[in-house]
This record gives structure tokens, sequence and C-alpha cells, in this order.
């Protein structure tokens, strides 16, 4: 199968990226960082490379709509949606995966990290999640382990 790269994104004001590496079963974690740049422009190259981009989708409650909780809200992690598909039609890319936000939660464990629900400035964080349950639930590849002292 060789390696698959794969990028992560939990998309907001402050979008959250995360690399990982896949081959032979085994996640090879890699660089990952949080931008503000809501054109995606400042990590266009990690799109370049992946072959493989997985996001948090978005997806507006209506019990929340109707409540009136989105009245004049400007929704930014969707103008950060539109930026990637933009990005990912003009490099080409095929294999764009949206994931629910629930998805995170398990990928946390499988990424070898502790999941504190409500915790706040987890871009990264968030984004490694999702690109181990990408990793491990569609690629087979084997959870990261824990490092203990």
């Amino acid at each position: 199968m060789g390696q698959i790269r794969i990028l992560s994104l939990d998309p907001g004001q402050t979008t959250g990226w995360a690399t990982i590496v896949v081959e032979d079963g085994q996640i090879k974690l890699g660089e990952f960082g949080s931008t503000k740049d809501t054109t995606l422009v400042e990590i266009s190259d990690r799109i370049k490379e992946a072959d493989i981009i997985v996001y948090e989708g978005f997806w507006m409650r209506p019990d929340k709509a109707r409540m009136g909780h989105f009245d004049w809200y400007q929704n930014v992690a969707e103008n950060v949606i539109g930026s990637l598909q933009t990005l990912c039609k003009l490099y080409q890319k095929e294999h764009l995966i949206k994931q629910q936000p629930s998805q995170k939660v398990p990928g946390y464990s499988f990424a070898g990290m502790e999941y504190k629900k409500g915790k706040q400035g987890t871009h990264w964080q968030d984004a490694l999640a999702h690109a181990c349950f990408f990793a491990v639930n569609r690629l087979k590849a084997q959870p990261v382990r824990k490092q203990t002292a």
C-alpha cells in the first residue's frame, strides 16, 4: 500500500491542522499547528502534499437556529471549509473527507491523547484526533500508544 499522508483540519476562527503518515498499518505522527488565515493559503503547501484531507464539518443545529443562537452569526468555519474546498479543487485533491464533530472523541484515544469535553484552544489536537480516527477506521491502522514515563 505504501505511505499515505493525511492532513486533517479543525476549521474555525483558529484552524487547527495536523499531519500523519500511515505506513504498514502504523500511524507516524507528523507536524501540527494552527492558523488564523481563513483562506488557508498559509498552509497551502500542506494541502498540496497530502494524499487524503480530513476535516471537521459544520452543521447548523435546527433547535439552536430556531432559538436565535445564529442570528447575525458570521460563520467563519463555513468560510474556511469553502477555502479548503477551493484549494483542493485547484490542487486536484480528490480525497476530501468530512467528519462529524463527535468523531474526534474516539479519535483522541486513537491518537494516544485524552479528550476533555468543553476544553477550549485544542485546535491542532482536534485535527490530530480526526486524522487518527480516519486512519484507524478507514485504513485499519493501529492506534497510537500513549507514552509512559
